[in-house]
């Protein structure tokens, strides 16, 4: 698992970027206010590392943090101004890249001129938004090449991968075809599991079919960026349009504050559409002036809101709709989701440390009713013999649905968009599935095995502002030679009559695919269904691995609960 991403910053250059005269003293108490973490100090050589939230990939420079800083401390105000200069230049995009790696946004630098630092930072850079923005190139890769080497327009194709070879950059100097790429360049081994299963490749073309780049792997040695470079073109491309043009808005205006100048791309994306990129347009948004006021507990007016906005970078006037600000991101900002993401932004320009301290009432913390609830049932459990175990929340589809002999609608279930794992594609709706897998990872152990869980579910529900809802259940399995419905119904009876509810509930016959016929049964308390008890399916066992027979329940605690209160 990889750690929240670092940046080393060296006072000096952060003092020439900022352009105020800086101390280590004064930036380890101001850091922690712009939403960075202090990481080490080096007093001796001027250095501070720094950590940064994967949700701020914009402060993966220190161009980036400066831009922050200059707000902070009142020396520029506002939308950093970013001029983008028209550009001739065409990429032109097949429409076979669509089975692929279908999006690509690019951009001319033109008469860059960096340094040692400013050569780190941009090979930094590529790093750090390929994690936190490209899911480690999935999602997003990045292409830098020697714009002189090359000749327009360029074009962006799928080809096969026997078809092309090319000179790849840090190989051995000499000519190979896609799939060798794959098979024997260091690169290639890394990443070959994106391209996975694809019957075409992509590939960018110069006008005389010099190959630019084989993304997300290699770029060609042709254009290799050396300390001779005076102008560049950048490739992005990805799965996600978003993403990858986030990741260039962030890469480009990094490169404009050391200097250099930004010049537009046309991409032609052939029988569709032509759209120019960069595209470093604002978002506009509108915000309720109350509704961030009643958050963060202030009663600012308009002005003074306006001014917290300028701070943190952002540009913001009164709207035409009475009690309403129109609020301007920044292009490189992607973590703006939601209109209650402005609280925490105008909380930073305000400063946190002006906030009044309050107290109301008793100020007394409480566990909530189902947290109580949850834990009785807990403590029922482990006194029936039973082992609680922990999962995640997020599950992997086939184990989810077709492991367990449920049918798998992807538009009746909640999926990850962009999973850094095919491993947790999605999110469970029940707590069995994992348990199952429990048992598979310790199917070896000494028998019986009886394990429950108690915890969150995701559930669909159109009608809830996020589009889903959190529901706890408890889950219990029991794995050895001799399980049976008896023994899990006797379970049952115990959790029952020990919440007083043994006169009250029913298991009526149903029908389960991951249950045996005859064996399973839906449970219910005063006319309602409350859960489902039986065991379990002999090829559900079969898909889990495992040689004994197996009994399970499940049960939602929060019906469960409205009865016991």
């Amino acid at each position: 698992m990889k750690r929240i991403p670092t940046l080393e910053l060296k006072i000096e250059r952060l003092e020439r970027l900022v352009g105020k005269k800086l101390n280590i003293q004064d930036l380890e108490y101001d850091l922690q206010w712009i939403s960075l973490d202090l990481e080490g100090v080096n007093e001796d050589e001027q250095k501070i590392k720094v950590e940064y939230n994967p949700n701020r990939p914009d402060f993966s420079s220190p161009e980036g943090i400066a831009r922050t800083l200059k707000g902070y401390y009142e020396i520029e105000l506002g939308l950093p101004q970013y001029e983008v200069t028209s550009g001739e230049i065409v990429l032109h995009v097949d429409p076979s890249v669509k089975k692929v790696r279908p999006y690509i946004v690019c951009a001319v630098i033109r008469n860059i001129d960096l340094d040692e630092d400013e050569v780190a930072t941009l090979m930094n850079i590529q790093e750090h938004l390929h994690w936190a923005v490209g899911r480690d190139r999935k999602k997003v890769a990045i292409g830098v090449h020697d714009f002189d080497k090359v000749v327009p327009p360029y074009r962006y194709t799928a080809v096969k991968p026997e078809s092309v070879s090319f000179t790849p950059l840090h190989g051995d100097g000499y000519p190979m075809n896609l799939e060798e790429i794959l098979l024997l360049h260091e690169k290639g081994i890394e990443y070959a599991h994106i391209l996975e299963k694809k019957e075409v490749y992509p590939i960018i073309f110069d006008k005389n079919n010099d190959v630019l780049s084989f993304p997300p792997i290699i770029n060609g040695e042709l254009t290799t960026v050396t300390e001779q470079t005076q102008n560049l073109f950048l490739d992005l491309t990805g799965t996600d349009f978003n993403a990858v043009n986030l990741a260039l808005n962030i890469l480009v205006t990094t490169l404009a504050d050391m200097g250099a100048i930004i010049e537009s791309v046309k991409v032609n994306y052939e029988g569709e559409k032509e759209i120019i990129t960069p595209n470093l347009n604002p978002n506009k948004w509108e915000v309720k002036i109350d509704y961030i006021n009643n958050y963060i507990g202030l009663n600012l007016s308009a002005t003074e809101m306006i001014k917290c906005f300028q701070k943190i970078r952002m540009d913001a006037k009164s709207s035409k709709k009475k009690g309403y600000l129109d609020i301007w991101v920044p292009a490189y900002r992607g973590d703006i989701m939601h209109v209650v993401d402005f609280t925490e932004e105008c909380g930073i320009g305000y400063g946190y440390f002006n906030i009044p301290k309050t107290i109301k009432g008793g100020c007394i913390g409480e566990y909530h009713p189902l947290q109580n609830f949850s834990n009785k049932v807990r403590t029922l459990m482990i006194g029936a013999g039973y082992l609680e175990v922990l999962n995640f929340i997020l599950s992997n589809s086939e184990k989810h649905y077709n492991y367990m002999k449920q049918e798998f609608k992807e538009e009746k279930s909640l999926q990850i968009a962009n999973p850094v794992s095919k491993e947790y594609n999605t999110t469970r709706t029940r707590i069995l599935p994992k348990l199952m897998e429990t048992l598979l990872y310790n199917r070896s152990e000494e028998k019986p095995i009886r394990i429950f869980e108690v915890g969150d579910v995701i559930l669909l529900a159109p009608k809830e502002e996020t589009g889903a809802k959190r529901e706890v259940h408890l889950s219990v399995v029991t794995y050895h030679e001799d399980a049976d419905f008896t023994e899990m119904r006797s379970t049952l009876d115990f959790i029952m009559t020990s919440l007083g509810h043994y006169s009250n509930y029913q298991v009526k016959p149903g029908k389960n695919p991951t249950y045996i016929s005859g064996r399973y049964g839906e449970i219910y308390l005063n006319g309602s269904i409350i859960g489902e008890i039986g065991e379990i399916h002999p090829e559900v066992l079969i898909n889990f691995k495992l040689e004994f027979p197996a009994a399970a329940m499940e049960l939602d605690l929060e019906l469960l609960t409205e009865n016991f209160l």
